[in-house]
């Protein structure tokens, strides 16, 4: 069974959403793809990010999106996960090894942390998602090619290319939700 991150992925990028064949094509062209081609999928979305926190702290986004989340919070969110790829690319140093985090426990975690994150400023969450992002960008800049070859899997592909977790949130601070 597929993960959940992977089939939002599926669906935003695939001509068959839905179709197992036509994610296995995205898949293998994907990963074909010169090992670059993360890296600057992550160099432009960083870009992407720094601007719309600089938006959001012009007043230009919405503070308060759906639900209970606020645009801050969703900054701080990002900073969060970023900051756990690069303890678990940490950890693949020491033992060798990426453990797998179930969704449903992810979904836990954002659960449970977004009242941490809710009470923190626009400037503050801006500043630790772009820090992170950064981060994590660096890190994976200097991988390994065995630490890239772990990732060869549809649900680790968002431990290398980040704009598989930046982009739908980003895509939300911009959409009509988001925009002041």
């Amino acid at each position: 069974m597929r993960s959940r991150r992977f089939e939002v992925v599926r669906a935003a990028v695939c001509d068959a959403p839905g179709s197992e064949t036509a994610a296995e094509i995205w898949h293998h062209r994907a990963m074909a793809a010169s090992p670059a081609r993360h890296l600057e999928r992550n160099a432009a979305e960083l870009e992407r990010l720094r601007g719309l926190g600089a938006r959001l702290l012009a007043g230009e986004l919405r503070p308060r999106l759906a639900g209970e989340w606020t645009a801050a919070a969703v900054f701080a969110h990002l900073a969060f996960w970023d900051r756990f790829v690069v303890a678990r690319w940490d950890r693949y140093d020491r033992e060798g090894v990426i453990e797998d985090l179930p969704d449903a426990s992810t979904d836990l975690v954002n659960q449970a942390a977004l009242p941490l994150w809710l009470p923190l400023s626009p400037s503050t969450a801006v500043a630790q998602a772009v820090d992170a992002a950064a981060g994590v960008c660096a890190r994976i800049v200097a991988l390994s090619p065995r630490a890239v070859e772990a990732t060869r899997s549809p649900d680790r592909l968002w431990m290398l290319d980040r704009t598989y977790h930046w982009t739908p949130h980003l895509d939300e601070l911009e959409g009509p939700a988001g925009v002041a």
